[in-house]
Formats: C-alpha cells, structure tokens, sequence
C-alpha cells in the first residue's frame, strides 16, 4: 500500500510539474515522442494550460508547435485565442494574418478577424473582409455554412438564400440550416426593402409555401427545437403574409404613402 501510495503521489507531482511547465516538459521530450503524438501533445497541453488560466503558456507551447509545423493555419489560429485570453489583440490579430497566408478562405479565421476589428474600432478594414467572405465559393459544408451566416447577418437576402439552399444540396438532412433557410424566406416576405436585388425569378416565386414546407423538415430533423420552430410557424398567417415578394412590393406600393393623395414610394 505504502509503495502504491508513494507511487500515485509520486505521478501526481510529475503531472502537475507537466502542467506547471509544459514547454520543459515538451523540450525534454521532443526526441523521444514521434509525430504526429508530440504536436498533439502540445496541444493536449496548451488546452490545459488555458484551462488552468496560463494563457501565456499557451502561447509558449504554440509557438513552440508552430516552430514545428509553420504550414498549419490552425495552430496560429489557436496562438490567437490565446493571446486573446492575455488580452493582446494587436498580437491576435497578427497571429490571425498568419493563419490566412496559410488558409486565405478560411471564413472562420477570417471572420474572427473582422470581429477583433470591430473590437478596436477599425470598421471600414472589418467590412473589406465581410465582404470578401460573402464572395467565396466553396463547397465546403463548413465554410459555406459560416458565409451563409455572414450573408444573412449582412442583410443580403437572396444571396442568403441562394447560399443555404447550395448547403441542403451538401447536407440534406441538417435541420438547423432547413429552419435558417426558411428564416432567410420570412425575411425576404416581411421586410419591405428585401426584395433589393431579387431576380424576377425569384420574385415571382412561392416562397410562402417554400418556407412553411422548410420548417416542416426542420421539425422533423430537430427534434429538440420543434417548439420554437412550431412558435416560428405560428406568427406567419396565410392571410397577412404574402407568398411573393412581387405581392409584398404590390401591398408596400398600395398602402405606403407619405401625404394623402401622394404617389407611393416607388420600389427599384
């Protein structure tokens, strides 16, 4: 028993002393451990390391990782989150455009970036790159999933759209971007200046039924979310919700107008 004890006691020190240490740990190592198990190891411990809040030896590790595989967008995209958690967002950032040398269509790193953007103020740079995200094509149900968002978050309807309904071609049976895209319709059938940039095609469209249909599948694929979608489903009556942007602009040019007697405002 005593030799059990001493031996737990004994591991537990040498654990805590990797925790504390981990850089020493990984250096003492290094030729011992093959790849892929010493960068994984790295990781493992830099997890820890900001688990246990030492962000600052997170970044230690990842740069030690990084002086090994200088190719991997991930592990500057992780230094970031750690340099993040030390509250250094100028050294974030530069770890971030490390990572889009690496992976320049990434819409995850390249997202991140804009957000730190905003953070400090820089605006106008944080739009460049929205916009360049909504531009990349890929076929990557991932990727395409973040620019979908990033479409829809910019308020760009039809190419919102057009981007979710090329996901359901990739992943048919996610719920979440069935209810998204019906989202997106609902936009497009309540919101006036929507129809900005629709094609006739689209306009002419029976998105309505679309919509509804889509919400249906989401139901059926996520279960947890029925009550919210159902809720969703609730608030768009047949009676005060057109089925086309073509019958939303006709009751938006007949009911709005600015004087009694004035012309209604015109839609493009």
């Amino acid at each position: 028993m005593r030799l059990v004890t001493l031996t737990l006691i004994v591991l537990l020190g040498l654990l805590i002393l990797i925790i504390l240490f981990p850089v020493l740990f990984l250096n003492a190592t290094a030729s011992t451990i093959p790849e892929p198990y010493y960068q994984q190891a790295g990781e493992v411990l830099a997890g820890m390391s900001m688990i246990t809040g030492r962000p600052a030896a997170a970044v230690e590790v990842y740069d030690m990782i990084i002086s090994l595989h200088p190719e991997l967008a991930d592990l500057y995209l992780k230094k970031s989150d750690s340099l993040l958690a030390i509250g250094d967002i100028p050294a974030a950032i530069i770890s971030l455009d490390d990572a889009i040398i690496r992976d320049p269509k990434n819409p995850v790193i390249l997202i991140k970036k804009a957000r730190l953007l905003i953070s400090i103020g820089e605006i106008n740079e944080s739009d460049l790159i929205l916009q360049h995200i909504i531009g990349i094509q890929t076929n990557n149900p991932e990727y395409l999933s973040n620019i979908a968002d990033i479409t829809l978050e910019r308020a760009l309807y039809p190419e919102a759209l057009e981007k979710y309904t090329q996901l359901l071609t990739l992943q048919p049976n996610d719920g979440l971007t069935w209810e998204k895209r019906s989202d997106v319709i609902f936009a497009l059938l309540t919101i006036p200046t929507a129809g900005f940039g629709a094609t006739s095609a689209l306009k002419a469209r029976d998105l309505y039924s679309e919509g509804i249909q889509g919400y249906e599948r989401a139901m059926g694929l996520s279960p947890d979310r029925i009550d919210i979608i159902r809720a969703k489903i609730e608030k768009r009556s047949e009676e005060y919700t057109p089925a086309t942007i073509d019958e939303l602009q006709a009751r938006y040019q007949q009911y709005r107008y600015l004087q009694p007697g004035e012309n209604p405002l015109p839609f493009p």
